[in-house]
């Protein structure tokens, strides 16, 4: 690659021409994903589409199927019916229907009382559609036949059917039968594109209606229709079609009919957003990488010279040299020339910083040792035995390194009171409370509230509240005042341990908890051996603990 550590030159157009394909392919890419999207965007409003066309013809022929049982339960309210008058019963519906649909009447045993298709009394012996009949008889519910051929009619059918109950059991059962081009007629009024084919599908995948070649299809049961009908409520089907073409359907499944209505699409059409989006994206792309590559060209020429006074500049920087400031018709020349220059001033200014990092760097060095040597000095006493003083030594010093890295995450600006506490007492957390408003002590103070959390802990734990399973110790801190004259007050208290009483032996702690903070008037430590424990105290001035 020419931008690679190959060995070899190449011209700045060489460059730019590939830089310039470096910057545009995370645009292309990121345009690919949009047009993709867009293309998704697409093809989830068609899936909607066919859903809700496929919704709506099932609403539809549901429609269609309640007003047929309408029709059937006022004929079933008839006179005629009431009495069992077959002859007039078969006049007045006969007159009822006008040839629109016919309508037959069968009893429990499935004999066939009434036909209206025919002339009464010629009517078959037995119903056409034996399993609607059982059904019903089993449900005591209206229900919708799969296909059929009618006895009569010689076609394929379809019946609307009510039970006439009595004495709790179904006595009749009343269809109304109807051809499946009445279907037809739902479905061709739709009025969708030609690309688009509804279907209709009884519970056994046999075709009732279909928008084209109904008359071809209808009646008839194919095994690419066989998924259709495992759709429990509504579902997009990919599948092939009768004549091998790849089709997208949305089927829903009617609880009414219990009939599948179908809406698809050829899959060409389902997918054609996205190949059309594919090829906008390949020739946007060869369009622009053509006319980058052209721009990069005849740019090269009018960039080398400021470049080269720009690689002078880095050069003249690494060496720290002067930078001659450039004025050029390639305002990113004079850009990186200005950005090396302002390199220069602040890498003088960086070294200088750096000179006075080392020099604070070595002054807290210095402070920290001379810590560590009090506590040393301090601990390390012919008062105490070698192992005692050792674990002590230990101890403090493990406290005086747990808050450096405090101070460290801080750029030793200071640290977080509740912090200080959390870390010095995390051992005994669950047996200390906590009170106080949210403070920042300064970092010259932090080691010393440290150290002092750390003795005060040390000897709670050790003679104190913390000896006893019950024993808490309740931290509490206030700020009075305001200004200058704020007040910060620190109060330690225990409670639940032993009787408090003054050790007869002033150690390091005592004399830490007494001298740990600056000797001033405005300072005063206070050790209250209290009754109901021991109780430290410190009130000072709040401008010598924050951190500004």
């Amino acid at each position: 690659m020419p931008l690679g550590r190959t060995g070899r030159q190449y011209s700045l157009r060489t460059h730019l021409i590939v830089f310039g394909a470096l910057i545009l392919i995370p645009a292309m890419a990121l345009a690919g994903i949009l047009l993709a999207r867009s293309a998704g965007l697409e093809r989830a409003r068609l899936e909607a589409q066919l859903i809700q066309v496929a919704d709506d013809l099932a609403d539809d022929i549901d429609r269609d199927i309640t007003r047929d049982t309408a029709l059937l339960q006022t004929l079933a309210t008839l006179s005629s019916f009431r009495n069992e008058d077959w002859p007039l019963f078969y006049t007045e519906a006969k007159a009822a229907l006008q040839g629109r649909a016919y309508v037959v009447l069968i009893d429990r045993s499935m004999r066939q009382l009434v036909n209206t298709y025919v002339p009464y009394g010629s009517q078959p012996d037995s119903t056409g559609d034996p399993d609607t009949a059982r059904r019903m008889i089993a449900s005591k519910q209206a229900d919708v036949s799969d296909l059929f051929v009618s006895l009569v009619a010689k076609k394929p059918v379809y019946n609307v059917n009510i039970p006439i109950v009595r004495d709790g059991e179904v006595r009749y059962i009343l269809h109304l039968g109807r051809l499946t081009d009445d279907l037809l007629t739902i479905l061709r009024g739709q009025k969708l594109g030609p690309e688009w084919l509804t279907t209709v599908l009884d519970r056994k995948a046999v075709i009732l209606a279909r928008s084209r070649d109904h008359e071809r299809f209808v009646g008839k049961a194919y095994p690419q229709l066989a998924q259709d009908v495992t759709v429990s409520r509504r579902g997009l089907v990919k599948g092939t079609g009768f004549d091998g073409e790849e089709m997208l359907r949305a089927v829903v499944h009617s609880p009414f009919s219990g009939w599948f209505m179908t809406a698809g699409v050829p899959l060409e059409v389902a997918e054609a957003p996205l190949r059309r989006n594919v090829w906008l994206w390949g020739l946007s792309c060869a369009g622009i990488l053509i006319a980058a590559a052209a721009l990069a060209w005849l740019l090269g020429r009018a960039m080398a010279k400021p470049m080269e006074h720009a690689a002078l500049a880095a050069a003249a920087l690494g060496r720290r040299e002067p930078i001659l400031p450039l004025s050029s018709s390639l305002s990113e020349a004079n850009t990186i020339t200005k950005a090396l220059e302002n390199a220069s001033a602040e890498l003088t200014q960086h070294g200088k910083h750096q000179q006075l990092l080392l020099g604070e760097l070595t002054h807290r060095g210095k402070n920290m040792l001379s810590v560590v040597q009090a506590i040393v000095m301090r601990t390390l006493t012919g008062e105490r035995p070698l192992q005692e003083a050792r674990d002590a030594l230990l101890a403090r010093l493990h406290a005086l390194g747990r808050v450096q890295e405090l101070l460290m995450r801080t750029d030793w600006k200071g640290a977080p009171l509740k912090d200080i506490i959390a870390v010095e007492l995390e051992p005994f957390a669950d047996r200390v409370g906590v009170e106080g408003p949210d403070i920042i002590i300064d970092g010259k103070m932090v080691q010393t509230f440290a150290l002092v959390l750390h003795e005060l802990a040390t000897n709670a734990s050790k003679h104190g509240a913390l000896t006893i399973q019950n024993g808490r110790v309740l931290i509490r801190w206030s700020v009075t005042g305001s200004g200058d004259a704020a007040r910060f007050h620190f109060r330690w208290e225990e409670r639940g341990g032993p009787l408090a009483a003054p050790s007869t032996r002033k150690g390091f702690g005592t004399m830490l908890l007494e001298g740990a903070f600056p000797a001033d008037p405005a300072v005063k430590p206070r050790l209250s051996y209290e009754a109901e424990g021991f109780v430290y105290e410190v009130e000072m001035p709040l401008n010598m603990v924050r951190s500004i």
